[in-house]
């Protein structure tokens, strides 16, 4: 149903609303705790901490100020890849956000996700383009469990070409990071094809207000499969992005490693932040770094360095820019007062 927010008054109340939501307390406990979990990763598997800083210090600066630029990629592929489905599933006159736009978006979405609990980004980004542009909620939070199925397929699209160079190493922790990967395919494509055969049903059966929402999620959510191959090209240049950063991480420290060692470790990254602590904060840390010393020649303390640059570029950096991309964004809403968001949809 709509919702008039034409009220200067409400826009002055939404943004600290949204402010005390992402940067609270609970958040800053979290990131707290998470980093004396890492403490205790690092005192349990033996790092050597001198030698891990020395890795860190003579690493080469110009592939990682490369692996930085490549990082943030990422996040205009994606907003290419956002705005498409948007597009697909955007109604007849309707004009949608440009690039730029939707790739600030995810980034904030991305910012909220690693300083909030539950993948709360996700609805954020919903939150902020329903309150921006008079959409909905219930089917921008569509668009982005098609995003999110997309992402998964090339997750384990990847994973499977990945996997058999890395066999020769003995470990069966290969086999269990792609039955994780696959499980996930199967459980999205269960709850899709739950969504398509009782659509109606459910329609016939809810409370009018909840069916309307769920119409419009589910429209969001099935009318993003449209342009598929255009749609799985931008988010397979996204991954690539991902990849090539932490390529030039090992790189940069002068590690010789099988190709296919970075592009597991960050398809791994990627089901490891899943994990529900902010970015997944110490299972990210862990689990990679676990990988890596189980998976290659690495040392626990190469390991470790690779970790803290990757984990520099993909989490501490996200958390600095995205809190700086919101506050511009807040504070351009606040000069233009007279500005209305009209009315939004839920």
């Amino acid at each position: 149903m709509a919702e008039n927010q034409d009220s200067p008054v409400g826009e002055q109340q939404t943004s600290p609303s949204v402010l005390r939501r992402i940067v609270s307390f609970p958040a800053v406990v979290s990131l707290v705790l998470a980093v004396l979990f890492l403490v205790f990763m690092v005192t349990r598997f033996d790092v050597d901490l001198g030698a891990m800083w020395d890795r860190v210090k003579n690493a080469n600066p110009w592939y990682l100020a490369l692996a930085f630029i490549v990082h943030y990629t990422t996040f205009l592929f994606r907003g290419v890849r956002w705005r498409l489905l948007l597009q697909n599933t955007a109604a007849p006159g309707v004009r949608v956000p440009g690039v730029f736009y939707c790739s600030q978006l995810v980034l904030l979405g991305w910012f909220a996700n690693s300083v909030g609990w539950l993948r709360l980004g996700d609805a954020y980004r919903a939150y902020l383009y329903r309150d921006e542009q008079n959409g909905s909620f219930s089917h921008t939070v569509g668009t982005i469990l098609a995003e999110r199925a997309l992402d998964t397929v090339l997750v384990a699209a990847l994973l499977v070409l990945a996997v058999p160079f890395l066999l020769d190493s003995g470990d069966s922790v290969t086999w269990v990071v792609l039955g994780l990967a696959v499980s996930l395919v199967v459980g999205l494509a269960t709850v899709l094809a739950a969504m398509t055969w009782l659509k109606g049903p459910l329609l016939r059966r809810l409370p009018s207000w909840f069916g309307v929402r769920y119409a419009r999620f589910h429209q969001g959510t099935m009318g993003s499969f449209q342009r598929l191959p255009l749609a799985t090209a931008w988010g397979l240049l996204g991954w690539v992005a991902e990849i090539g950063r932490m390529y030039l991480v090992v790189a940069a420290l002068g590690f010789d490693v099988n190709f296919a060692l970075p592009v597991f470790l960050t398809l791994a990254n990627s089901l490891l932040t899943l994990v529900p602590t902010p970015g997944g904060v110490g299972a990210v840390e862990s689990g990679v770094g676990g990988l890596a010393v189980r998976l290659s020649n690495l040392t626990a303390s190469a390991a470790a360095a690779l970790v803290l640059i990757d984990r520099a570029i993909t989490y501490v950096s996200v958390i600095i820019l995205g809190a700086a991309l919101f506050l511009v964004r807040q504070a351009v809403i606040r000069s233009q007062p007279g500005n209305s968001n009209g009315a939004a949809n839920d």
